[in-house]
C-alpha cells in the first residue's frame, strides 16, 4: 500500500507541518501580547523548527539537495527572525516580529498547497512546464495576497497589544 508519506522522518514532518497550521491559525486569531498568544507562538515555533528542520534531512524525491531545501532554510531564518525580535525587543521589534511570523505563516500555507499538488492524486500536475507554470502563479499568489493580508490585518493585530505588552 502506498502511504502519503515514505518514511518515519516524512511521518514526523507531516504531523509537525499540520499541528503548525493548526497552531498558527490559533495564534493568528488569539489577542497578542498575552501569555496564551506567548505559549502556543512557542509551541507554533517548536513545531516549524521541527517541520523546516526535518525538510532539511528529506531526500527521497531527487535524492539532493533541492530547491525545497532552500525554501526550508528562508523559512528557518524568518522563524528565527520573529523570535529574536520578540526576544530583544529592539528598535521596531514589533514591526519585524509580527512581519517575519506572518509571513511564516503565509509560507506554511504555500508549501502545504504546493505538497496537495504532489500528494493529493486529482491535483497532480504531469508536465514540468505545468508544473512550473503552477508553482510560479502560487508563489505570486500568496506573495501577493500574503501582503496585503498582513497589510490589512497589522493596525487591527497591533491595537489589540496591551500597551505594557509592547515595550
Amino acid at each position: 500500500m502506498h502511504h502519503i508519506y515514505f518514511s518515519e522522518l516524512g511521518a514526523v514532518h507531516l504531523f509537525c507541518a499540520l499541528a503548525s497550521l493548526a497552531l498558527g491559525l490559533v495564534v493568528l486569531l488569539l489577542r497578542k501580547g498575552t501569555r496564551l498568544h506567548r505559549a502556543i507562538g512557542l509551541c507554533y515555533v517548536m513545531a516549524m523548527l521541527a517541520v523546516n528542520g526535518s525538510a532539511l534531512m528529506l531526500y527521497h524525491m531527487t535524492g539532493h539537495f533541492e530547491v525545497f531545501h532552500v525554501l526550508a532554510l528562508v523559512s528557518l531564518s524568518g522563524i528565527v527572525s520573529g523570535v529574536a525580535a520578540a526576544i530583544f525587543r529592539g528598535n521596531n521589534w514589533l514591526h519585524s516580529h509580527y512581519r517575519s511570523m506572518s509571513f511564516s505563516y503565509v509560507g506554511l500555507l504555500a508549501a502545504a498547497a504546493a505538497e496537495a499538488m504532489v500528494r493529493v492524486p486529482a491535483l497532480h500536475v504531469h508536465s514540468t512546464a505545468m508544473g512550473i507554470a503552477i508553482g510560479v502563479a502560487m508563489a505570486v499568489l500568496f506573495g501577493i495576497g500574503g501582503s496585503i493580508a498582513v497589510r490589512r490585518l497589522k493596525p487591527s493585530v497591533l491595537a489589540s497589544i496591551p500597551s505594557g505588552a509592547r515595550s
